[in-house]
Order: C-alpha cells, then sequence, then structure tokens
C-alpha cells in the first residue's frame, strides 16, 4: 500500500524557462483511487530550477518508508511505499506509482537521485561480506588495540564486552614487508609470503579483502602489488586498498575504515547492480547519482568503489534540504530536526555550510569521512514506552515500526507508543492523520497506555501521555543540544527546522526547551530528504598527509601537493561528465598543537602557497580552536596534519524568489478541539488545514495545522505565520 501526493505547480505563462513557479497543488489520495487533478488546495512553494525538458526523480530510502519525488517542467509529485526487506522493492513501487500517476514515460527520465541507509544497515546487524584482511607482519591486531583508550560505553563499565570487529583473528593475515614514516622501504615486499598469505585466504572462502599497510599513505607501491597479485589469482575476490580508501595518518581508523570498505563492497556492488537492471526494466536510462555521507552525490560506478562513503547518507539528504530552505529566508544557522518513525537525526548548519566532522564511529567502528555531523537519537513516532525495573518511565530506543506499527494503528501491536500519546493528548486527528489514508483508534492508544504506563504509575491516561511526551522531548532536546555545543555553537542563537513525519509534532516543544525563538516548517515536511536529493550537488574528496609543523613546512611541496589533488579532483569530475563551468575545488587543511590528538579542519582560500599565506593560516587555526576549545596555546608550533581537496560539480538550484503576498491576514480555522498539556491542564485549540494556509496568514498558538504527510503543533507560547515561500514560521513568545 502507498500514499500518493500529487502536487501541481503553475507558471506564469510570460516568464521564460527556466522560471519561478507560483503555486502548489497539492492532492492526498490513498492507493486504490485513480489520481485526480482537479481536487486540492493550493499551497506557496518553491520549485527547483530546471530547463523545460527535466523530469528528475529522487528516491529517498528509509527503515520504515521509501520517499519518491518526481520534479517535473510544471509538476512535482512524491509517493511513499513501504520499504523491503530487498529495498529494491519499495523502490520499484514508487516509481512505478509515481510515473502512473503523473502519466511520465520512464524514458522521459532525465535525472535520477537516490539515497538509503542500506551501508549502515550492514553494518549496525552485520550482515556485511566475508572479509579479510592483509597486513604488515606483526600488525595484524590493530583492529583489537583500536587507539588504546576506553569509549564513552566502556568507562563506566568495565565489564562490558568491547564490539567485536567486522572479521575474526582467523581472517588477519601478515606478510613480510616495512614501509617506514617518511615512504623508505625497510623491508621489499616478499612475494612468495603473499603467495601464501592468498593461498590461505582463498581457503577462508572469503567474498572480500582490506588491503592496509603500515605507512602505506606515505607509499603505497607495496600496496598496489599486492592488490595486483590478487587480481591475477583471485579476479572475483573484491578487493579495498587504504591507500585509495582513506590515505591518510592513524593506523586504527584507516585500518578499520578499509575494513568496513571491503565489508560492504559485494553487497552494494550487487545492489547498485540491482538497481541498474530494476531502471532498466523500467524504462529509465537517465544518469543516477548516489548520496554520499558527505552530502554529495556520486555516480553509481564511484559510489560502488567506495561504498564507506555512504554509511550515513540516509538522513544527509534531509539536512541539504533543511539547509536549502533556510537559505531562502536568510537563515545562516540552523538545527535541523528531522524525527521520522524510528529516530531522530539532528544537524547543525553554521554560516549556511552543514558543520562536518572528519570520522565517526559507528558500531565501534571509527570510520574515517568526511560526513555531515548527523547525530541520531532512538526517538520516533513509533518509540515505544515503557517503565524499567525500577518504575522509571523510558521511550525508544526500540521502537514499534510500520508493522504492526502504534497501537491506535491496529495492526496487532499492543505497546504503547509516543504515536499513542500524541493521539490521547488531542495533538492528532484520528480523522484526518495521513490525509485520512490511516485511521487511528483512539480508544487503543488509550488502552495501551492505561494497561502499561498509567496503572503501574498510578495517573491517569492523560498525565502518563503527557509524561511520554515530555520524556522523548527532553531526549531529543539533549541531543540537540549536544550536537550544537560538541561544535562549540549555542543553540540559543540558531532557529530550528522541523521536519520528517512526526517532526512537526514536537519540533516547538524541542525549541522551547533548548531556548531557540524561531522553528521552520518547510512546506513539505513529509519528503524533505527525497527533495533534497535533487538539490545536492556532486561532491568528492582527496587528502594528503602531511604531519609536518607550519614553521617547518616546504611551501613548494605543499603547493605541488594541492596541484596535485586538485589534478585528480578534475579528472573525476570529468570523469562524470561535470561541465568545465559547473567545477569548484576547496582547499582546506587539518591543522592541530604539536602532541594533540584531534585537529581541526581550516579552509584555505589560495592554490598558492608563500610564507604569508602560511601565517594567515595559523592564524586562521588558532581562531577555530579559540571557538572550538576557548583558548590559544602559545607554548606549542601548529602541525599540519592532512591536506584535502573537495571537489565539487554544481547542480541547478533554484533563486531565491517569494512566490506570495505576504500581506498579514488571519485564516479561519477547521474547528476546535481539547489538547491536553499537563495531568491538569487543558486548552481549547483552533486546527488548520495546511491546504488553507497561504503567505501571510498568521496564527496564534495554542494551534494544531494538518496536512497530508505530518502535524504540526503550535503550543501556547507560539505563534506561527506562512512566509512567501510557503513555509510555516513559529515564533516563540518569551513572557507568554
Amino acid at each position: 500500500m502507498f500514499t500518493h501526493v500529487s502536487c501541481q505547480l503553475s507558471a506564469n505563462s510570460d516568464i521564460p524557462v527556466p522560471y519561478d513557479l507560483d503555486y502548489l497543488k497539492i492532492v492526498f489520495r490513498p492507493a486504490n483511487q485513480s489520481p485526480t487533478r482537479d481536487a486540492g488546495r493550493h499551497l506557496f512553494i518553491r520549485p527547483m530550477s530546471r530547463t523545460n525538458n527535466m523530469r528528475a526523480i529522487g528516491v529517498d530510502i528509509g527503515g520504515t518508508f521509501t520517499d519518491t519525488v518526481l520534479v517535473g517542467d510544471d509538476e512535482i509529485h512524491a509517493v511513499k511505499t513501504s520499504s523491503t526487506a530487498d529495498f529494491i522493492g519499495g523502490l520499484s513501487a514508487g516509481i512505478d506509482a509515481i510515473c502512473e500517476a503523473t502519466g511520465t514515460d520512464p524514458n522521459g527520465v532525465t535525472g535520477f537521485n537516490h539515497g538509503s541507509t542500506i551501508a549502515v544497515n550492514a553494518l549496525i546487524e552485520r550482515t556485511g561480506a566475508k572479509t579479510a584482511i592483509v597486513t604488515t607482519a606483526g600488525f595484524s591486531d590493530v583492529l583489537e588495540i583500536g587507539e588504546g583508550y576506553r569509549g564513552a560505553d566502556l568507562l563506566y563499565a568495565p565489564c562490558n564486552d568491547r564490539t567485536a570487529p567486522l572479521l575474526p583473528r582467523r581472517h588477519r593475515f601478515g606478510v613480510e614487508e616495512r614501509i617506514d614514516a617518511d615512504g623508505e622501504v625497510v623491508t621489499p615486499l616478499d612475494v612468495g609470503d603473499l603467495d601464501r598469505v592468498i593461498d590461505e585466504i582463498l581457503a577462508a572462502d572469503v567474498e572480500a579483502v582490506a588491503v592496509c599497510l603500515l605507512h602505506a599513505y606515505r607509499n603505497d607501491e607495496h600496496e598496489r602489488a599486492i592488490v595486483e597479485r590478487f587480481a591475477e589469482r583471485a579476479p572475483d575476490l573484491d578487493v579495498s586498498r587504504s591507500s585509495s580508501v582513506s590515505p591518510e595518518i592513524r593506523e586504527y581508523s584507516r585500518t578499520a575504515t578499509t575494513v568496513a570498505d571491503a565489508y560492504l563492497k559485494p553487497e552494494l556492488s550487487a545492489y547498485l547492480d540491482r538497481l541498474e537492471d530494476e531502471l532498466g526494466d523500467a524504462g529509465i536510462e537517465a544518469p543516477v547519482a548516489i548520496m554520499k555521507s558527505d552530502g554529495g552525490l556520486a555516480r553509481p560506478e564511484i559510489a560502488a568503489n567506495r561504498p564507506v562513503t555512504q554509511v550515513i547518507s540516509g538522513p544527509v539528504a534531509g539536512v541539504n534540504a533543511a539547509t536549502y530552505l533556510a537559505g531562502q529566508r536568510g537563515l545562516e544557522n540552523v538545527l535541523t530536526f528531522d524525527m521520522g518513525g524510528t529516530s531522530c537525526d539532528v544537524a547543525a548548519v553554521a554560516d549556511g555550510e552543514p558543520i562536518e566532522v572528519a570520522h565517526r564511529e559507528i558500531q565501534g567502528l571509527k570510520i574515517n569521512g568526511p560526513f555531515t555531523h548527523v547525530e541520531t537519537v532512538g526517538a520516533g513516532g513509533g518509540s515505544i514506552a515503557r517503565l524499567d525495573e525500577v518504575g522509571a518511565l523510558r521511550v525508544g530506543p526500540d521502537s514499534a515500526g510500520a508493522d504492526p506499527g502504534p497501537a491506535c494503528y491496529g495492526r496487532g501491536g499492543e505497546l504503547p507508543t509516543v504515536t499513542d500519546a500524541d493521539l490521547v493528548l488531542g495533538i492528532l486527528n484520528p480523522e484526518t492523520f495521513a490525509g485520512g489514508a490511516v485511521a487511528l483508534d483512539a480508544d487503543a492508544a488509550e488502552r495501551s497506555i492505561r494497561a502499561h504506563v498509567a496503572e503501574p504509575m498510578g495517573v491517569s491516561v492523560e498525565a502518563a501521555a503527557a509524561s511520554i511526551r515530555d520524556v522523548i522531548d527532553t531526549k531529543m532536546a539533549s541531543a540537540t543540544r549536544v550536537t550544537a555545543v560538541n561544535e562549540g555553537l549555542d543553540p540559543r542563537e540558531f532557529a530550528l527546522v522541523g521536519f520528517g513525519g512526526a517532526g512537526p509534532v514536537h519540533a516547538c516543544n524541542v525549541a522551547a526547551e533548548l531556548e531557540i525563538d524561531e522553528v521552520v516548517f518547510p512546506n513539505r515536511p513529509g519528503v524533505l530528504s527525497a527533495l533534497g536529493l535533487l538539490v545536492s550537488d556532486i561532491r568528492h574528496e582527496h587528502v594528503r598527509s602531511l604531519v609536518e609543523t607550519v614553521d617547518r613546512v616546504d611551501p613548494g611541496e605543499i603547493e605541488a601537493g594541492i596541484d596535485e589533488l586538485i589534478e585528480r579532483a578534475d579528472s573525476e569530475l570529468e570523469s562524470e561528465g561535470v561541465a568545465t563551468s559547473d567545477r569548484a575545488f576547496e582547499v582546506s587543511f587539518d591543522a592541530m598543537y604539536e602532541g594533540q590528538a584531534h585537529y581541526l579542519n581550516v579552509p584555505y582560500p589560495n592554490r598558492t602557497v608563500t610564507g604569508a599565506d602560511l601565517d594567515e593560516l595559523a592564524a586562521a587555526f588558532e581562531s577555530a580552536h579559540d571557538h572550538q576549545y576557548g583558548f590559544v596555546d602559545d607554548r606549542n608550533p601548529i602541525e599540519l596534519v592532512n591536506l584535502r581537496v573537495t571537489a565539487v560539480g554544481s547542480t541547478p538550484t533554484p533563486p531565491a524568489t517569494e512566490t506570495g503576498s505576504t500581506t498579514a491576514r488571519t485564516p479561519t480555522p477547521v474547528g476546535h478541539r481539547e489538547v491536553v498539556l499537563g495531568a491538569d491542564e487543558r486548552v481549547e485549540t483552533a486546527y488548520y488545514d495546511r491546504n488553507d494556509l497561504e503567505a501571510g496568514h498568521e496564527i496564534e498558538g495554542s494551534a494544531v495545522v494538518e496536512s497530508d504527510n505530518t502535524t504540526i503543533w503550535l503550543p501556547p507560547a507560539f505563534d506561527g505565520t506562512v512566509d512567501g515561500y510557503g513555509n510555516l514560521v513559529a515564533t516563540r513568545e518569551v513572557n507568554r
């Protein structure tokens, strides 16, 4: 079963292509009804810029739903299908549904962008390939030793077991060779010993091999020789080479990243092959791009060769879309809040750019990035509420998912969830939820909360529901605060962008707890990630380790390194068909004080390198260090760890043009109902149909705004205004 949202956009006839579209028509229908383009009411939205012949599809596969969006010459359409275990089923259903609903000939599709959670699921669930590693003799236990310190999960629980490596010790093989830290060969590669290792690996019947030798980031000739030997003797094995996957200093993270890449490669390669076959069967021959963890897109052949770059690609597209929408309002500093059925993803955007991190720990593995810094917390509409062994209320991280789902879905779920609590509180409307496609059973929600929470706690059902809401809101606010503060940011100076199916229900509560004064609800929050795929650029990063203090580096050598990485990056964009005029290159350095364990990334605006340039780079690092950590160290020299070049192939983006009058006026509510604020507190609340709201409409809280893909809750302390782009902007009245 799928839900179809049909959106028709109209343009003024006197505006040449590419043009700005004036309004959006939304039509919601269940799967068994034919599309009706005459139904619906107008909403303002900012469409994508495109050429007259463009019909692009974006597909975002989540754990519960697959969102498919089609952007055409004068229309935007979206469908939601249930995600399937093989991912292809939900994707195929979405493509078929959207092409059928819009009358689109698949042969006419001009672009297909795709994001999914396949890679991270494989790491979390340990469903990747049977993998071996070849490393320098004596270093096969790097994965066990790690970086020599306990993580937060073990620091106060010393008896807990560490997360097991992706491959057992019997699949770790050392080969006789040695290269020193300067890249000089100390011990030549022993080819006879290598053949012995290959024999053992073939006998172990593995599917993939990671090759990670000591100091290969300085000199990779031995790694290349090993890969060539595998190609001769075992051409069917997938092999990942550290000097290609992560050519940077720090042995453990480079090894863990390379192993993860090899572990994922067979499954991701097979999936992308199936995707290509599915698109071919559907008649789509358009260029395909895959979302990566850094917020950029890559062609399938590049993505298949570097699957580790996709480990958190799922939530990143939503961050890109939120950044884009915030930019329309002139907001450069926002926190993104994406709450779905299973989890909540939060990220920070500062100075108009999503915050990045150099590495990320996933299931005990430190993976080198870069990554858009997205923090995920087990808090969603399906998060289950329960009392723990001491009687304290806990919500999540376990979820009821889509099947059986919350108790109110009537599909056999018996445990209370956040959605059940929102229904009991009166925020959700059982008759109009998901446009009426999903009928909610309020009695079932009350029974579930009463049996599992209210009666054991000795409180009313309403008080229990309010407690469930408060716990989940506090949990998400804490994750959002940590995301900001860890980057040296004050959340009070940011706006919050709330999206996802459940995000708009809870965003204002989270904002109030964080003392955030402005919350932006995008026009189409339920499919924002899929739309984000269509406003993302092609992006690749190339890195070289330096490990030298600023006062000792050779400017000429650094400049030559920049030129080499740019040349390599330019060649990659050329292979992806990016026009020369659409290519850009960003240079940066990872720097730290000598002796530190963590570095900061500092942008470098030049391609030439002089002594004065290095002085400016050092000053920029000190400023960044002071902002991040609150001090400058005058005693230790600054060390340049890595040189990075990021290649960007730009894609068309819409101009920030308002499409509707913003004259202030008050809309007429559909009606009023009582919403529970606390155990003994209720408020008569107006509720509105999102399709009735136009630019300039002002709403006083408390209020509920219902749409086909989400519900927006404005508590009493928030008022809302629809801006010229169709966003509902909530402003907190501090003294109310």
